[in-house]
């Protein structure tokens, strides 16, 4: 908790001094307390770095450390409202040119203008201070030593350093060390595989302490070839400790390849499972982390031993901390893995696989040091990663790791014995910010994926992420979202967070630890409360259970019962409110009144359109996110909402349109209204200068200059934008409609999505011949002006583009001068007949994926590393084609017969992803494919030529 005091302090204390002009002090009749505040505050600062030790052990100073953060909390609110009242002033008629013209002037001074405003606010200023003094004398007597944090700052690496990190794969590169695992994979896979005369179901058990690498075990055996082959179904299922009997049967239905229907009832979604398991082939079910016996007596085991009589051979795998647990479940046949901690060379090896690539080649000469480091992680395989995450961040020296070996942290007491010491170290050692940061990602439990651009919008708009001379965001006009995408990404590195496996080169999506989420909310429990499963609505939410009366961030899941409105409206003090479950909002009187200090709100897949009219009086919010509700409009007042920054409404098929007045959010930063029906969104959007991000952006075709509507021509002006997602572009009919958009002049454009209805075009539909060629003609056009700018990163083409071949920005040589696309996915190119050869000139190219792409029959000689190909691209003597590729997916190329590569050129190891090509007879050269996985492609006959191969799947 004092982690967000120490990131606050700075900001605040800035904005004080902002506002601590003489002319301000006078007319508000407290002369010297602005003054006061800002000493208050720097003095209190130095404080910090020692109550947030202390507060571990001494409950007096956790006391102390409240106090002062509620009052920080209740300083940003009072800034806020001046803000506020300096943006009426603004837009007042009544204020002079000369104001108007200097824009200098400071909040409080604009506040002036509304004497009984301004009484009101000197007079919580002068309680604020009041309370600030009040804090600071209780402080003297705990003694706090000023000196700790003033340590001088360790060597850590650059930004530039750091830039040459690559997010990896948690499970195939990060945690995989030594030949123990492979002899603990190659034995398990033996017993779930062995044939067995008994019919029971047999269950298997990984037991060992949290940390201890069982699923990371796990996962290595559920994707092993040898288990890909011999079981047909494979589920994986992720049992939270308290968790959610029919959510977890939907999850057994949807991961076994059935369809639950969104029931609810138990009985029914048994039934639907008995017959999903009993009609797909033998299959292995992964129960991970299980913490009672409940789950399977009570949940699962009617179903799975049921299913297993008509699938015999059919196993269970647990993964488990608790000895006795496998026997508690009940099951005829047993078999227990316990895992061991790791030894020393393996320990080594697993260090080293968390640095940096420039950091591992002399790393030996630091082995000494090392191995003490070691030897505090007792051959933990998460300590270890958590350490190395550490050291990842220094600059390897001698003196930098004996300053990490010498912490006292090691040894700190105090906290709960489930806890791990070795990840308060690694706590120890974030920023303030980041520290905050990491906490909030405790919001999100077991099951739910955190996702990088979700959460770090959250941070911005709850305030942990502040420029470093301390402006406000609200001034501010870059740099935000790029300073919290390097503290998501510092989380990731730290192994504080790990992308999930399908997002291994991205990172945009991750999980956390099961050991790591619980140490992340003790730390938090305080400002943090989260409710899940069988804990009652009433307990958790209403204040008789856990988090205290001041709870500031609440996150529901999934609860026993519809929660009722009214008992979260008792949490008056909350800034963040995350709802993933249904709610009952339709009882009189529900509203958002109460919520006055709100900054996010998220709710996901819930009725929430009666609450709509009360959503403009949420003062503060900076993040709305209503993703799949039934919300069918946003209130015409939105513009009262002036510190909106992100507002997300995708997949909200009831909203129909946007308010006029959206266009006064003059700092909104994101909108999504993608999978929504908005048709169009109001004339005027172009004034929304600070826009980074637009998903489902309606084409609005009318060429009416009269309109309300707003034309392609108005995203000229957005010349922030970092996401562009264009839906229905098969309406424009005139590609000079497209090139007013000015696409290719947005130096900052990272992400462009260019989506196509099928439904919008005549093809295969009865036109004629020569219609039909027009109309890809102009598509081909269209699509020609809507060239990117080559700082492009991501590139998606989908939904139904009709041209018969890619734009000349994809072919050679222009292709070349892209150099920052990474990931690359075209999809559903029903007349598209070859790919463009510009794309193995692509040089970062990491991820190419083409799916639904029936007319393709050949991909050519340069995706062979053809040097008569390759000569076209600029300087192709000393660019090899597709230098970075590493995941290539192939999908629905059903004319394509012959991926063949003579010579590959390619420098990364690959993944090759081959599903349903039906004309596939064989795959052959492919030197650097490490992993294969193949599903319906029934005419292959012939593999060969993988030198490196390792896996494969079919």
């Amino acid at each position: 908790m004092a982690a967000i005091l120490d990131a606050m302090a700075p900001y605040v204390t800035k904005l004080i001094a902002d506002m601590a002009t003489e002319e301000v002090a006078i007319l508000l009749g407290v002369s010297g307390e602005i003054e006061k505040l800002k000493d208050n505050m720097e003095t209190i600062n130095c404080f910090l770095a020692d109550a947030e030790r202390r507060r571990i052990t001494e409950q007096i100073v956790q006391r102390w450390v409240r106090k002062l953060k509620d009052a920080m909390y209740d300083a940003t609110d009072i800034l806020d409202l001046c803000q506020l009242q300096a943006d009426k002033h603004k837009e007042s008629k009544c204020g002079s040119m000369e104001e108007k013209a200097s824009g200098c002037l400071q909040p409080l001074l604009f506040c002036l203008r509304n004497p009984l405003f301004a009484h009101k606010i000197g007079s919580r200023i002068k309680e604020l201070n009041q309370r600030l003094e009040g804090i600071y004398k209780e402080a003297d007597k705990y003694k706090f030593n000023i000196s700790i944090g003033s340590n001088p700052e360790p060597r850590r690496l650059t930004a530039a350093e750091l830039s040459i990190y690559k997010t990896s794969s948690h499970f195939d590169e990060s945690s995989i060390v030594g030949e123990q695992i492979e002899r603990d994979t190659k034995e398990l896979v033996q017993v779930l595989t062995r044939d067995d005369k008994n019919h029971d179901i047999k269950v298997v058990s990984i037991i060992g302490m949290g940390g201890m690498g069982k699923t990371t075990l796990a996962q290595k055996i559920f994707n092993e070839a040898t288990i890909q082959v011999h079981f047909k179904t494979k589920i994986w299922l992720n049992i939270n400790k308290q968790f959610h009997e029919a959510e977890l049967l939907r999850t057994a239905i949807q991961h076994a390849g059935g369809n639950h229907g969104g029931q609810q009832d138990k009985r029914t979604l048994t039934d639907t499972l008995i017959n999903t398991l009993s009609n797909k082939g033998r299959f292995l079910m992964v129960m991970d982390d299980v913490w009672s016996q409940r789950a399977w007596n009570d949940v699962l085991s009617v179903a799975v031993r049921i299913a297993s009589k008509k699938q015999p051979g059919s196993q269970i795998l647990v993964t488990t901390r608790f000895v006795h647990l496998p026997q508690q479940m009940r099951a005829a046949a047993l078999h227990q893995h316990r895992v061991r901690p790791l030894g020393n060379d393996d320990a080594w090896s697993l260090l080293k696989k968390q640095l940096q690539p420039d950091q591992v080649d002399g790393i030996d000469q630091l082995k000494t040091i090392g191995m003490e480091i070691l030897e505090n992680c007792e051959g933990l395989p998460l300590a270890i990663k958590v350490i190395g995450g550490l050291l990842s961040t220094r600059y390897p020296s001698e003196h930098e790791w004996k300053s990490v070996l010498n912490k006292p942290a090691w040894s700190l007491t105090g906290l709960p014995p489930e806890l791990d010491n070795r990840l308060y170290l690694s706590y120890e050692d974030l920023s303030p910010q980041i520290k905050q940061c990491f906490l909030y990602c405790s919001l999100f439990p077991k099951g739910k994926e955190i996702i990088g651009d979700v959460v770090t919008r959250m941070w911005i708009s709850e305030g942990f992420i502040q420029p470093l001379d301390g402006s406000s965001i609200i001034s501010h006009e870059y740099g935000f979202e790029e300073m919290a995408t390097e503290y998501y990404q510092e989380l990731i590195k730290r192994n504080l967070i790990e992308p999930s496996e399908e997002y291994s080169l991205t990172g945009y999506k991750c999980t956390m630890h099961d050991v790591v989420r619980t140490f992340a909310e003790y730390m938090a429990r305080e400002e943090s409360l989260v409710v899940v499963g069988r804990e009652h609505a009433a307990t958790g939410i209403g204040g008789g259970g856990g988090g205290g009366v001041h709870v500031r961030r609440l996150s529901i899941e999934q609860t026993v019962s519809v929660l009722d409105w009214g008992i979260l409206q008792r949490r008056e003090s909350l800034r963040t409110l995350i709802i993933n479950f249904r709610v009952n909002f339709h009882l009189p009187g529900d509203s958002l009144s109460s919520f006055s200090s709100l900054r996010v709100l998220y709710i996901r897949s819930a009725d929430f359109d009666t609450l709509v009219p009360s959503l403009s009086m949420l003062k503060h919010l900076r993040y709305l996110h209503l993703w799949g509700t039934d919300i069918s409009r946003l209130p015409d007042d939105i513009h009262k909402m002036k510190f909106l920054l992100y507002i997300s409404l995708g997949n909200c098929e009831k909203l129909f349109y946007l308010p006029g007045s959206i266009i006064k959010l003059v700092h909104l930063r994101s909108l999504d209204i993608s999978g929504s029906n908005v048709s169009a969104v109001p004339k005027g959007f172009s004034e929304l200068t600070n826009l980074r991000s637009v998903y489902g952006f309606p084409v609005h075709v009318d060429m009416d200059a009269s309109n309300s509507w707003c034309s392609l021509q108005e995203l000229e002006l957005l010349s922030q934008l970092r996401d562009l997602t264009l839906y229905g572009l098969e309406k424009v009919q005139d590609s000079r409609m497209a090139e007013k958009a000015m696409i290719s002049s947005k130096r900052h454009l990272g992400y462009v999505e260019l989506n196509y209805s099928a439904s919008g075009h005549t093809i295969g539909t009865g036109s004629g011949e020569a219609e039909q060629q027009q109309q890809q003609s102009v598509t081909e056009e269209v699509l020609e002006k809507l060239c990117p700018p080559t700082c492009l990163e991501t590139l998606v083409v989908q939904g139904g583009y009709i041209g018969r071949q890619l734009p000349d920005w994809m072919c050679a040589p222009a292709s070349a001068e892209f150099k920052s696309i990474r990931y690359l996915k075209l999809e559903n190119l029903p007349c598209c007949t070859q790919l463009a050869d510009g794309l193995c000139c692509l040089p970062s190219l990491e991820l190419l994926d083409i799916t639904d792409a029936p007319a393709i029959n050949r991909i050519g000689p340069q995706f062979q590393a053809s040097s008569s190909v390759a000569a076209r691209g600029s300087d192709a003597s000393t660019s090899p084609p597709f230098p970075k590729l590493r995941q290539v997916y192939l999908d629905g190329l059903r004319e394509w017969e012959e991926p063949r590569q003579q010579q590959e050129a390619c420098s990364e190891r690959r993944e090759l992803y081959l599903y349903e090509l039906s004309n596939l007879t064989h795959v052959e050269n492919f030197p650097s494919v490490v992993k294969l996985d193949v599903f319906d492609c029934p005419e292959l006959k012939r593999i060969s030529g993988l030198a490196m191969f390792q896996k494969i799947r079919f």
